[in-house]
């Protein structure tokens, strides 16, 4: 009997042939009922994967937001800078295999298109307001919130608009998207799944205060933070609640959730780190910093790795929760970290980005910028982006 997965390949090169869908059931037709019904459903199957417009490029480098990849070593070589206009706090989102970073501005309130070889800008689109929120990208578009209350939707390639949907408020949460779906939350507190192709709605949720937290994706569910003091739990594909994790009396959770082996980390302005099991919302572990905690964290090799505003980065036992380094000395942290092969690459408020071996929090390298640094740096294949207040992108090598 040939298996599920060789049936998959054989129809799927049947398709790519030009064998149309009558054609295609006559064919599984003749080995029965049973074989049509698996064929119909692996028909439907194709068919749904052929309408998704994956996501190649986005917030904190997945849909867990675990910001950790492996790659060439990173000697810490400036390669190029890029003014945008304005301060930048959106984070890159970056696409190694076609070689383009889409970032936002402020005063200039656009999104760019940059080549990540050599910092030039292959195109930019105005929006109403400053993008705060970190681009995502797919192979055919770009999407991205506004503070012009708005959330866009643009052509990958050029720049141009495709649709747009009014959400009346202020959009700096970083979206994520299922390739048929993209998710974000807004300043009052919705939280929308919406069609990727149209912009069509296809469910609200509606939290108890502000959504700046970024949803993560995992296993069809979303997990984000709402300034009401919880983190949620979401069914992606209808938007119904499925468990809520409450943190300290009056703290808010600005926080973007990574999700990693099972379990979620986030923090929040009760100065803690937490950490819960993924599927029932129970609190595993938490640890307190000495103030709020809005910084994201990254999870890799066994150690998460995340910025306090109590001006230090925290690694911590993934496991236990227990500290295994502090570095101080960046200033106040709004972005957050990565975690590259057997290094954590940080930035904050004194506008240094940093480079510490993840083992025991020893600077390898750093770079002063001019201004703070909110944008939050990411690694991938040998390269390190960011943006900093002084209006400017980095690249290094």
């Amino acid at each position: 009997m040939t298996s599920f997965s060789h049936r998959f390949s054989i129809f799927r090169h049947l398709l790519h042939r030009g064998i149309g869908h009558s054609s295609f059931v006559s064919l599984a037709a003749r080995g029965g009922r049973a074989r049509t019904i698996a064929a119909l459903t692996l028909l439907a199957t194709l068919q749904a994967c052929s309408r998704a417009d994956r996501p190649v490029a986005m917030f904190r480098g997945g849909p867990t937001h675990a910001a950790c990849a492996r790659g060439p070593a990173i000697r810490g070589d400036l390669a190029w800078t890029q003014p945008l206009n304005g301060w930048v706090f959106s984070s890159p989102a970056v696409d190694t295999d076609r070689g383009v970073l889409f970032i936002g501005d402020s005063i200039g309130k656009s999104v760019y298109a940059i080549n990540i070889k050599d910092g030039t800008k292959i195109w930019s689109s105005q929006t109403e307001g400053a993008v705060l929120a970190t681009p995502l990208a797919t192979k055919k578009r770009v999407l991205v919130g506004s503070e012009d209350g708005s959330f866009h939707c643009l052509a990958r390639e050029t720049g141009r608009p495709l649709w747009s949907l009014e959400a009346g408020a202020v959009i700096n949460s970083s979206a994520v998207s299922d390739g048929h779906r993209v998710y974000f939350g807004d300043w009052n507190g919705v939280l929308r799944g919406v069609g990727i192709r149209d912009g069509a709605e296809k469910w609200t949720f509606k939290a108890g205060g502000r959504i700046t937290s970024s949803p993560a994706l995992w296993k069809d569910r979303l997990l984000f933070g709402s300034w009401d003091g919880n983190l949620y739990c979401l069914d992606a594909s209808r938007g119904s609640e499925l468990w809520r994790f409450s943190v300290s009396s009056g703290a808010k959770v600005g926080s973007s959730p990574a999700v990693h082996g099972g379990k979620v980390f986030f923090g929040a302005t009760d100065g803690k780190i937490y950490c819960l099991e993924a599927r029932t919302g129970s609190e595993l572990w938490s640890h307190t910093t000495g103030k709020w905690v809005d910084s994201s964290p990254a999870v890799g090799n066994g150690c998460v790795a995340a910025g306090s505003t109590d001006q230090n980065l925290y690694c911590l036992d993934e496991k236990s929760g227990a500290v295994r380094w502090t570095y101080a000395g960046l200033g106040p942290m709004i972005s957050s970290p990565w975690i590259y092969n057997d290094l954590v690459y940080a930035a904050g408020e004194r506008g240094i980005l940093v480079a510490l071996r993840l083992a025991d929090g020893q600077k390898i390298w750093e770079h002063k910028t001019a201004n703070p640094v909110k944008s939050s740096p990411v690694a991938l294949a040998g390269m390190l982006f960011v943006g900093s207040y002084d209006t400017h992108v980095y690249a290094f090598r």
